[in-house]
């Protein structure tokens, strides 16, 4: 069947909620037969798991993986708390990351085509929505990875101002920097890394407050920046108190190591 009848497929469409590439090459397959088509569609799970696309995911996982200078970090989203603790949702992730670490895959749209088959089986057996939500990738020497109770991870590189390339950093250091990203919840990693439109915004909100307190016009500039930086300095990872010893910064800490933090990545349910 080479010629399909738009209207068709859209009256498939209309009744299945699928998408059209999907409607077209089930039509073809039935030579036009929509009720084959929807048989053939709810044996293959297909119509179920475009019913749950509705449904809210407020539970998961983070499961992160490191292999061969390469660490991978996922984020996979169902409906329930069971769900989210039982064994094949967790099979589910572990088979991506294994996946993801053998092909050094990098982009989550690749992953989410080859596992779509495998999420709409799962799907279909936990009776809830599943989404492969966030992936993200960091390469390099010095990678460490730290999960809490599978509920937020975090994926960290780094390397020695000794020497760049050979020199393995002990990994008691590199868990320490972990947990305080897990604790401390920090957004960028230098003041560098905030965009330009963030920092203005807050710049415009700080110069208004700034403006009720009826300071000397001469010290209002000053007053601002001090207030943008103060701001920015909780969520700069290389500004904030280390919380494993608050007395120095993270920055400190990272220089008695003599080590350099290059890349980090934090998730959270």
């Amino acid at each position: 069947m080479k010629n399909v009848s738009y209207s068709i497929i859209k009256k498939l469409r209309k009744r299945t909620g699928i998408g059209i590439l999907e409607c077209k090459n089930e039509i073809i397959n039935t030579k036009g037969n929509i009720k084959e088509a929807i048989f053939n569609l709810r044996k293959r799970g297909i119509i179920k798991a475009e019913e749950k696309k509705i449904n809210k995911t407020n539970n998961g996982i983070i499961l992160s993986s490191i292999k061969n200078n390469f660490g991978v970090i996922l984020e996979i989203k169902c409906q329930t708390d069971f769900v989210s603790k039982s064994e094949y949702f967790k099979k589910f992730g572990k088979k991506i990351l294994k996946y993801s670490i053998k092909n050094f895959c990098k982009n989550i749209n690749k992953i989410k085509k080859v596992f779509e088959k495998d999420r709409i089986k799962l799907l279909n057996k936990v009776n809830e929505n599943i989404l492969i939500n966030r992936f993200y990738y960091i390469s390099g020497k010095n990678i460490y990875s730290y999960v809490h109770c599978n509920r937020i991870g975090v994926l960290i590189s780094a390397y020695s101002k000794n020497n760049y390339k050979n020199f393995n950093i002990d990994e008691n250091i590199l868990k320490q920097i972990a947990m305080h990203i897990i604790a401390k919840k920090p957004k960028y990693l230098t003041f560098k890394d905030i965009p330009k439109e963030t920092i203005d915004k807050e710049i415009i909100i700080h110069s208004e407050l700034t403006k009720k307190l009826k300071k000397p016009v001469k010290y209002f500039n000053i007053i601002v920046k001090g207030k943008v930086k103060k701001f920015f300095s909780k969520l700069i990872l290389m500004e904030q108190n280390f919380a494993i010893d608050e007395k120095k910064t993270i920055d400190q800490f990272t220089k008695e190591n003599n080590i350099v933090i290059e890349n980090f990545i934090r998730l959270e349910i």
